[in-house]
This record gives structure tokens, C-alpha cells and sequence, in this order.
């Protein structure tokens, strides 16, 4: 599990900063479009020492940023190897960590240039009205890949909860176990659905106007669009793919499944990423060489909409827009009522996530660490629990009951519950010995062994004598 879990975050790490990274800072601080830092300025303003020091010293902060982050990534994730529930709570502090910082080295830097612009009067009042470009706007629907090349895929990846459904059936599983590969499911077919609303939502958004030429509109527009929509198909392909092998391992395999398939399942999806980016970022050196043999260039002084570092014009009906600081993205309208709500209500609800989640954690943890094992009978039901996990069996159950002096050498894997420096408690699985529950105190014995119809309970305590008590009290029932 701690390899798995290795795997699939580290290579999620490799990518996240990597692109953070050159999307968001290739352009930092050059001179693109009429623009540095995303305000748009006189091109000999370029090197005013007040622009210069600004964008070096704005480039040198993203490089220092983005390479403390990308070795702090990966540092991270060699916490997997030492305590799990450590490292979630540690990686989501600097997931969040992150983001805040690609936001503040983003759009305070931009706030800087937008008032040294003002400062300066470096503004174009002819250049405020925004255009449109009717004859590109006309055949619009025709420049994006069309949107039902994504329905085979989805009704595919939706057909396997039919799979999932026999999977159950065919294996005795851990409700745990069950639950994860319902939420593989969900997560499959709920990336396709929001790759199929994107490509519905790039169809929709507005045309840019780049210059006075009708054809070098239509030309840069079809590029951009084809790029996004062609990305977004593929990555639904593949990401439905990586599934649907899953879910056929599953049936095949059950809970047992090789790691080395969850490691193939994660190359899948890490290709479904690429799948979707390298077409996006494509474009972007296709429109620019469109636009360099442009002789009638037409930029919009529209910084007045971006002053704040995102885009909140309430004239514009239209809810996204392309993104000022990344030409690969796409940035909400603020200006909307209904995106200022539902973005706050989005932000809310995960930020209400994340703590909850790691405050869960730090509980979770600290249970762990306190736990007690309780051993009980009432009736002719006994039961054990520990940390919030109990397993109730009565005596017509019991196959066999031994002392031993340590577990069965084979590898473990934990399904539900946790493992620290001290316990092992929670539902695991052997690879010889199948379903198991353990309650164990690390470096206690004697360990009790309960081998039940289905199922081996693993027991100890670390009051002396209390362990062979328990062991009494089943043998002699």
C-alpha cells in the first residue's frame, strides 16, 4: 500500500510543479502580445528601469519558488514510507502552500505593473473599445472538435459499475475495499463527465479578435479551440481506459491485485495528463507563429478588467474568458454574479474539506497512539475493539484458537485502519492468510490468533497475562 501510494503521489507531484511552473512562467516578465507581467504598455516602456527591475526581480522569485517546491515534493512523499496519515496531513499543507504562492507571485507582481502604468500614463485610451469579429464568430461551432466523440467512452467507463457489481459478488471483500473501488469508479467516470462539460463550455466561449484580418481570427481561434477540445477527447479516452482495465483486473484479480497494475493504472492516467496538455500546449506555439505574420495586430487595452490579477468585467455575459497569464487557460468572469457565488461556494466547500480532513487525521492519529484493546463477551457474543474498529464473532464461529509468538511471515496489506510506530489496528489482508483484523501492539507477545469462517483476528495486549487470559476464556467456551 505504502508503495502504491508513493507511486501514484510522487508522480502527481512531478507533474503538478513542472507545469505550474513553465505554463504559468514561461512568459514572466517578457514582453508578449503588448503586454509584460500581464499589463499591456508602450514597447518602449519595455526597458524602463522601473519595468526592468520589476519583471527581474519577479523571474527570479518564481525560479526560487518553483524549485524550492519541486524538491519539497518529493521529499514528501518518502513519508509514505514512515507514516501515511503523517504524510497526507503534511502533503495537503503544501499542496495548499503552493497555490497560495503561484497565486501571490502571480497577481501581486501584476498589481505592481498595473499601478506603475497609471503612474506613468502609460495608457491608450483608443485602444479600450473591445471588438468583434462577426464573420469568425459566425462559424464558430465549426472550429472545436465535435463533443460526441466523448459519448462511446463515457457510456463505456459507465457501463462497468455492472463489473464492479459482479466483483462484489465473486469476492468476500472489506466494505473498505468495496467502498475505494466504487470510488475509482466515481473518479473514472466522474473525469470523463467534467472533460465532456469542458469541451462543451471551450465550444461556447467567446472568439477573440487578434487582429483586423478576418483570416488570421478564424485561423488562430480553430487552433486554439481544436487544441483544447482534441486534448480534452484524448484525455477522456485514456482516462476512461485506465479505468476499465482496472475494474477488468478486479474482477480478475480481486482485492488481491498486483501492485505493478495499480502502477500501470497510474502510468495511464499520468498519459491521460499528458494526453490532454501536450495538445494544449501546442497551440500556443502554433498561434504565435499565426499572429508573427499578422501585419494588422489588434490588442485591446483591457487591463482595467484585470487591475486585481482576474477578470471581472460585468459587461461581458460570458463566464470564461482566456486566461491573461497563461494563454493554455481559461479564467472565470467575476464580473457574473452567479461565478462569484459558485466559485465562493467551491472554495468554501473545499477549504472546509481540507481542515476537516486533517483535523480528522490529527484524531485519528492521536486514537491510534491512545488506543486500548478491549476485549469483551456478553451472551455468547465476545468482541474486540480498538481506535473506533471492533469485530463481533460468537463461539460457533470459531475454527481454531492459538498463541503465537509472532504473525505468519507474508506481507500485509491494510485496507481500513492504521498503522503507526506502536499498533497495527484495523482491517488488513494476507496474501495467504486472506481477510484479517488486527489489534496488535507492536513488540507484545504472546499473539492471539482467532481463525474464523472467512476471516483471522490477530490480538495482544500489553498488560502482562491479559493476552493468555483471553486465550483461556475462548479455548475453555
Amino acid at each position: 500500500m505504502e508503495i502504491t501510494m508513493f507511486i501514484i503521489f510522487l508522480l502527481c507531484d512531478l507533474l503538478i510543479v513542472p507545469i505550474c511552473w513553465f505554463s504559468f512562467g514561461k512568459n514572466m516578465g517578457e514582453y508578449k502580445e503588448g503586454m509584460v507581467l500581464g499589463v499591456h504598455i508602450p514597447s518602449e516602456c519595455v526597458h524602463h528601469p522601473d519595468v526592468s527591475s520589476l519583471s527581474g526581480k519577479t523571474q527570479k522569485s518564481w525560479a526560487i519558488f518553483q524549485k524550492i517546491n519541486f524538491a519539497a515534493s518529493i521529499l514528501i512523499c518518502f513519508l509514505c514510507f514512515w507514516d501515511f496519515l503523517i504524510f497526507l496531513i503534511v502533503w495537503m499543507i503544501w499542496i495548499m502552500e503552493y497555490v497560495a504562492g503561484l497565486y501571490y507571485l502571480i497577481i501581486i507582481p501584476h498589481r505592481k505593473m498595473y499601478r506603475l502604468k497609471l503612474e506613468n500614463g502609460w495608457v491608450d485610451y483608443s485602444r479600450k473599445m473591445i471588438r468583434i469579429d462577426t464573420s469568425v464568430s459566425a462559424v464558430s461551432e465549426k472550429l472545436a472538435l465535435s463533443w460526441k466523440w466523448h459519448l462511446p467512452i463515457l457510456f463505456l467507463t459507465a457501463a462497468t459499475a455492472f463489473l464492479v457489481v459482479a466483483t462484489e459478488q465473486k469476492y468476500d471483500m472489506f466494505p473498505s475495499e468495496m467502498t475505494l473501488l466504487w470510488a475509482l469508479y466515481g473518479s473514472g467516470l466522474g473525469v470523463c463527465l467534467m472533460f465532456l462539460a469542458l469541451h462543451i463550455g471551450i465550444m461556447r466561449i467567446a472568439n477573440r479578435v487578434y487582429s483586423e484580418n478576418s483570416e488570421i481570427n478564424l485561423a488562430a481561434n480553430r487552433v486554439t479551440k481544436r487544441g483544447w477540445t482534441e486534448g480534452l477527447t484524448y484525455a477522456s479516452w485514456i482516462n476512461g481506459a485506465a479505468w476499465i482495465l482496472l475494474s477488468i483486473c478486479y474482477y480478475y484479480f480481486g482485492p488481491d491485485i498486483p501492485v505493478w497494475l495499480y502502477g500501470g493504472y497510474t502510468i495511464l492516467i499520468t498519459a491521460a495528463a499528458a494526453a490532454l496538455l501536450i495538445p494544449i500546449g501546442m497551440t500556443v506555439g502554433k498561434r504565435r507563429k499565426i499572429l508573427e505574420s499578422d501585419r494588422e495586430p489588434y490588442y485591446t487595452d483591457d487591463d482595467e478588467y484585470w487591475k486585481y490579477g482576474w477578470y471581472n468585467n460585468p459587461d461581458d455575459r460570458h463566464i470564461l474568458v482566456q486566461d491573461r497569464f497563461n494563454s493554455m487557460n481559461y479564467a472565470f468572469n467575476y464580473g457574473r454574479p452567479g461565478v462569484k457565488v459558485g466559485v465562493g461556494i467551491l472554495w468554501g466547500v473545499l477549504g472546509v474539506i481540507t481542515i476537516g480532513v486533517i483535523i480528522w487525521v490529527c484524531l485519528l492519529m492521536d486514537s491510534f497512539d491512545k488506543a486500548e484493546v478491549i476485549f469483551t463477551e456478553y451472551d455468547g457474543i465476545y468482541s474486540f475493539e480498538a481506535a473506533g474498529y471492533d469485530s463481533e464473532f460468537n463461539i460457533d464461529e470459531i475454527v481454531s484458537v492459538a498463541l503465537i509468538d509472532e504473525l505468519p511471515e507474508e506481507d500485509y496489506t491494510r485496507t481500513n485502519g492504521g498503522s503507526t510506530d506502536k499498533v497495527n489496528i484495523g482491517h488488513f489482508r494476507g496474501k495467504e492468510t486472506g481477510k484479517c483484523m488486527m489489534f496488535l501492539f507492536k513488540g507484545y507477545t504472546p499473539i492471539l490468533e482467532i481463525q474464523l469462517d472467512g476471516m483471522t483476528i490477530y490480538a495482544n495486549s500489553k498488560d502482562p497475562g491479559e493476552t493468555e487470559s483471553w486465550y483461556e476464556a475462548l479455548k475453555n467456551n
